[in-house]
């Protein structure tokens, strides 16, 4: 850790040439047209990623959801539901049988079955076609979240 210290307190005394060669280096292409401050910024980022790790797929996924929301309708919802944590559980009965859906970090594990969404998992228990946040009793008929 120590090293990734020094590596990131050492770009804030780098010129512009010299973190748009960092840049090269970490990214594999030309670094853009931003101000030495951002550059600084982003390599830093950059370093800590490949050092601690990048965002997990739950977080890749909710921005993915959120850029393909603004991309439709230019906006952003101001509710972005109930939050769900990796290692979670949720429990739907259904005809008398209840199910469990554990949260993972790859997606929603029911029945040692890993699904990428929890409509999918919605639609297998009932046969139809189901919103699986509202199914699971996330949000309520208004699209809200529940219990918000």
């Amino acid at each position: 850790m120590a090293s990734l210290d020094v590596r990131i307190a050492a770009l804030a005394t780098m010129s512009s040439a010299q973190l748009r060669s960092q840049w090269r280096q970490l990214f594999k292409i030309e670094a853009p047209d931003v101000s030495r401050k951002l550059l600084a910024l982003a390599i830093a980022w950059r370093l800590q990623e490949k050092a601690m790790g990048g965002l997990t797929l739950s977080t890749k996924r909710e921005l993915a959801g959120l850029g393909a929301q603004y991309a439709k309708t230019g906006e952003l919802s101001a509710d972005p539901g109930a939050s769900l944590k990796v290692g979670s559980r949720l429990v739907r009965n259904w005809h008398g049988e209840a199910h469990h859906v554990t949260i993972r970090d790859d997606g929603y594990l029911y029945r040692d079955k890993t699904y990428s969404s929890l409509s999918r998992i919605a639609c297998t228990i009932t046969g139809t076609n189901w919103s699986g946040p509202r199914f699971f009793g996330l949000r309520s008929r208004s699209g809200r979240a529940a219990n918000g």
